[in-house]
């Protein structure tokens, strides 16, 4: 039987983290499959799909004491299975750009909720305007609308969020 793990780590930034971190999953047995990793703030954040090659991997979990010595990170390890298709739908891409304030992510997950869709991968990114300095707030995510769901239900309750939030934003299919 395969087993995965998710693997979720945050830490001071440094030169090498990936290359120590993958080096050493490797060494041990280990697969890595998904991955999103990023620099927030001053910390370095990850989150890994992470499958043993061999019957012969050790527990993941048991590892997690080495790999945070080898990369300066707290750790966390979870065993996991292959995905349920319990939020099988038809996949969007969702993109928003306004100026940042709060509550604009919850808006869109909420009425994203609401419809019965589940957000599957989401990314956020707010930076001062290149020359006024204004924060700007973009958001992209892929969901999986229930076939049920009309998308043009799904555009008319995003085009409220946006008019009601000033914001501009789209609704396409997915390639993926």
């Amino acid at each position: 039987m395969e087993r995965k793990y998710v693997l979720s780590a945050v830490g001071p930034d440094q030169p090498g983290i990936v290359d120590r971190l993958a080096g050493f999953l490797s060494d041990e047995g280990f697969n890595l499959e998904d991955s999103r990793m990023a620099v927030l703030g001053g910390e370095f954040a990850l989150i890994l799909l992470v499958t043993a090659t061999s019957e012969a991997a050790k527990d993941l979990g048991a590892l997690a004491p080495r790999i945070e010595s080898l990369t300066g990170l707290s750790v966390t390890v979870k065993a996991t299975a292959a995905p349920s298709r319990g939020h099988a739908g038809v996949p969007f891409i969702v993109r928003g750009y306004a100026m940042d304030h709060p509550g604009i992510v919850h808006a869109l997950a909420h009425e994203v909720a609401e419809l019965g869709a589940n957000i599957e991968e989401m990314e956020t990114v707010a930076r001062p305007a290149p020359v006024s300095g204004t924060p700007l707030f973009d958001v992209r995510m892929r969901i999986s609308l229930p076939a049920g769901v009309p998308v043009q239900t799904l555009r008319r309750r995003l085009s409220e969020v946006a008019e009601t939030r000033n914001m501009d934003i789209s609704v396409e299919p997915s390639p993926i």
